[in-house]
């Protein structure tokens, strides 16, 4: 629907964001989301008789989504551009994934030489639904690195 509205109603939408983006206020009715639903998506190859087999589903403001995602866009542009993130962890960053992991351990010296190689991987399940939010903003809040702080008032 929004790729549809016409062109003064974009210039609408981009002014606001740009006075949310310089006042760091964004709409009250942006912050709460609307009753929960239970998500008919299960996740991989989990038993669809298990509950835990299923996320919930929380229905957000689609204009908060957009401004989340711009917000979101920048931020992983600034911290790349200027290598404030470590090398080693490639998830949920760009053109990076799970292999990145084993490219430092030189496998194709084990395959040559013929020596036996033992690695232990961990996953944890669900690592990051227990970060504690509340300290990661403040972290977040003390080590801005550059950016423009009225940003973290959205959380």
């Amino acid at each position: 629907m929004l790729r549809k509205i016409p062109n003064n109603a974009v210039k609408v939408l981009q002014n606001c964001y740009k006075k949310i983006a310089v006042k760091g206020i964004s709409p009250s009715a942006w912050k709460h989301s609307r009753p929960i639903v239970p998500s008919v998506i299960k996740q991989g190859n989990k038993s669809p008789t298990d509950s835990a087999s299923y996320r919930p589903i929380s229905l957000t403001s689609t204009f908060c989504k957009i401004l989340e995602k711009m917000v979101a866009t920048r931020l992983v542009f600034h911290l790349e551009k200027h290598n404030v993130l470590c090398a080693e962890p490639s998830g949920f960053r760009v053109r990076r994934s799970a292999i990145d992991q084993l490219r430092p351990m030189r496998l194709h010296n084990v395959f040559m030489i013929k020596v036996t190689l033992l690695g232990f991987f961990i996953d944890f399940a669900s690592a990051f639904d227990m970060v504690w939010q509340k300290g990661l903003l403040i972290k977040m809040k003390d080590r801005a690195y550059g950016h423009n702080r009225k940003y973290f008032r959205f959380c």
